[in-house]
């Protein structure tokens, strides 16, 4: 199932990597997290760790902002891998939750980056203001 759609995080640009990029995912979803309370200092977010009594595929980053709930799906690209391999890593179950919350009203994607969370979290504050 590909999870293309109003609802999903993906860039319009190439690979937004930097100088400082984070080695590995875990150190990634820090720097998610950091800048998101940066940006949205009242939004609730909470790191998802699976377990085998979760149900599978939740997104690593559940955001709530202004009401509206953001699923984010954390994937760190490895050195030398293209952007679209990176984002190939999602597994059905987790592609199969993104669109779940997307088909609730929810926002939901995957992001390579800080700015990519960052943009998704605003697209979503965008659809809804467009909506009122």
């Amino acid at each position: 199932m590909d999870v293309q759609g109003p609802g999903v995080g993906r860039p319009s640009g190439g690979s937004r990597r930097s100088a400082s990029a984070p080695s590995n995912e875990s150190q990634l979803v820090g720097q998610i997290m950091k800048a998101i309370k940066q940006a949205h200092p009242g939004a609730w977010t909470m790191k998802v760790h699976g377990s085998q009594f979760q149900t599978p595929g939740i997104p690593d980053l559940l955001v709530c902002v202004q009401g509206l709930l953001i699923g984010i799906e954390v994937k760190h690209q490895k050195r030398a891998e293209s952007e679209e391999h990176a984002r190939n890593r999602t597994t059905p179950l987790q592609q199969i939750q993104i669109q779940k919350i997307i088909d609730a009203g929810g926002m939901a994607g995957v992001a390579l980056s800080v700015q990519e969370a960052l943009d998704l979290i605003s697209r979503a504050i965008e659809r809804k203001q467009s909506a009122i």
